[in-house]
């Protein structure tokens, strides 16, 4: 067993955090602070950079990681000098709370799971400490994503429905609900499915450029649809499902290439419940061949695993998908 693998929080201590935080307002906490301010120009330099380093994080610049964590140290050391106004406070809390919500992210996809819910619980509290409800609540939604991921969909709702009830902008309560109906989906029950994704989109067709929050301006039907798509494989309805996927990839942002692997590797799953191994074979290769262009272990493993499913097929595309997969990975069997 990998142990970066291993949660660190149990099921009730992991729910606390979202409770802590659903019911808890952010407190003024930097009243009275003497001694040398922190240089607004530092602090205006260090908020450009983590905008940017965001967008890099989206790509598949294999070396953001670290420049990631070198800026996030460097807002760390600053918050604990203590040398700032309550302004310049907040916003150092909001740049570490985007940093930490951006490396948590990256060890997500390398598989890093624990080491990811520490930053993410990191970013929920520096986000907290910014007063950004939306970014806390995102940070939440991402460990609840994580939970249905790694099988624990119930704690995943429990989460998700204490970050709603504090996220303040339409885009943010979507992205919650599409994470509620995915938990609902894998609990086979159909009726909060179908709520979770009818409010997902009523809430995004309330979505306006203007108050929508940088964490989640990625937010579109695409992941609506595409994870409905995965809602109704989950529910045992794959032609549903294949219309619903089809459509998010069509709309999907091509830069996305992580997104991209994830939901071809859906379609991937329904053309095979559909019994079609020609077209079952061929979004399974493009899935594994995106996941690995992307560079995120968690997409390569998702669409390898598929893939090793279908190693008994004797249908021909799938025996030429084990070779190119074999190929590919350098394994002896697919992996």
């Amino acid at each position: 067993m990998d142990r970066r693998s291993f949660l660190v929080l149990s099921s009730s201590a992991f729910i606390e955090v979202a409770a802590d935080w659903a019911r808890i307002e952010p407190r003024h906490l930097f009243q009275a602070l003497g001694g040398q301010q922190i240089d607004e120009e530092l602090l205006r330099w260090l908020e450009q950079r983590s905008g940017e380093l965001r967008t890099l994080a989206a790509g598949t610049h294999r070396q953001v990681s670290g420049l990631i964590d070198a800026h996030l140290n460097t807002a760390i050391d600053l918050i604990t000098q203590d040398r700032y106004s309550s302004a310049m406070g907040r916003r150092l809390h909001a740049v570490a709370a985007d940093l930490a919500h951006c490396a948590a992210w990256l060890r997500f996809d390398a598989d890093r799971h624990a080491d990811a819910q520490r930053h993410w619980q990191a970013a929920v509290h520096a986000a907290h400490q910014a007063g950004d409800r939306d970014l806390a609540a995102v940070a939440l939604s991402d460990l609840g994503y994580q939970a249905t991921w790694l099988s624990r969909p119930a704690d995943a709702i429990k989460v998700l429905e204490q970050a709603r009830s504090r996220a303040r902008t339409p885009a943010a309560r979507s992205l919650l609900d599409v994470r509620r109906a995915r938990a609902c989906a894998v609990l086979q029950d159909h009726t909060g499915t179908g709520r979770a994704l009818t409010s997902a989109e009523n809430e995004l067709d309330r979505m306006r450029p203007h108050d929508t929050p940088p964490v989640v301006s990625w937010m579109s039907m695409a992941d609506v649809n595409a994870d409905a798509g995965r809602c109704w494989l989950d529910l045992g309805d794959p032609g549903r499902a294949g219309t619903a996927i089809d459509s998010g990839l069509g709309d999907l942002d091509p830069r996305r290439s992580r997104t991209r692997a994830v939901f071809l590797t859906y379609r991937a799953e329904g053309s095979l419940r559909n019994r079609d191994a020609s077209t079952a074979a061929a979004d399974a290769r493009a899935a594994l061949d995106t996941a690995l262009a992307s560079g995120a272990t968690r997409c390569i493993d998702l669409a390898s695993t598929l893939i090793h499913r279908l190693g008994d097929r004797t249908e021909q595309p799938m025996i030429e998908l084990g070779e190119y997969t074999r190929e590919r990975l350098g394994r002896g069997t697919p992996a």
